[in-house]
């Protein structure tokens, strides 16, 4: 079961790592459309474009999930422990994320997956420590 519990972790934390890297290179690249991310989303907000937003998503989140995800590789308490900080940055970064964008809706879809995943990041990560 720990060993089930460890794979699943190193999964999750590797999903993040590859997905919020390749999300935020593309914003900082402009790979994403204006109609996926329009530029009005931004109006109210301290951001005139999506470059630092992008450095946010990649350095810090992707960045923390793809530490969690080697820590998880080499250590389950480690891994654990470095997961539920890398959960608890992804989950602040789309809680900001929903709060301070002028979205149609309040939550997109990607945003609920990824809050999701933030929360099974923690969860996950707390029961690695106590295994």
């Amino acid at each position: 079961m720990v060993k089930i519990l460890r794979v699943v972790l190193f999964i999750v934390d590797l999903f993040v790592a590859l997905t919020a890297i390749g999300g935020g290179i593309a914003l900082l690249a402009g790979l994403e459309s204006s109609e996926r991310v329009p530029p009005e989303w931004l109006h109210g907000t301290p951001f005139g474009n999506y470059v630092i937003p992008g450095l946010i998503l990649s350095v810090v989140v992707g960045g923390s999930a793809a530490i969690a995800t080697f820590a998880t590789y080499v250590s389950r308490s480690t891994g654990g422990a470095v997961s539920i900080l890398a959960g608890v940055l992804l989950m602040g970064f789309i809680g900001v994320e929903v709060a301070i964008l002028n979205q149609p809706t309040r939550w997109t879809g990607t945003e609920v997956v990824y809050f999701i995943t933030g929360l099974a990041m923690i969860l996950l990560g707390f029961v690695a420590l106590r295994a």
